[in-house]
């Protein structure tokens, strides 16, 4: 008489990695122009628009931004605009 054997496996499953990555243009929050007509944020989201950040980075908004690392070059251009 033949014992049955049973096997036990075990799948480890591991969380998405959720960081926010500060290089990466989605995961960044962007500063737009808002003098701009065609940067208006909330007719965009209305809409289903692109806007274009300050950077050249041209995404449609669909969420708040808090919690986002903030993009170095938005920052930058937003700098070069105050000082004009």
């Amino acid at each position: 008489m033949q014992q049955a054997t049973a096997t036990t496996e075990t799948e480890t499953l591991t969380q998405p990695d959720t960081t926010l990555d500060s290089t990466n243009p989605g995961d960044c929050a962007h500063i737009v122009d808002q003098r701009d007509p065609a940067n208006d944020i909330t007719t965009a989201v209305v809409e289903g628009r692109e806007v274009t950040a300050l950077c050249g980075y041209r995404w449609i908004p669909y969420r708040e931004p808090q919690g986002r690392p903030v993009c170095e070059a938005c920052v930058e251009a937003y700098g070069r605009i105050q000082r004009s």
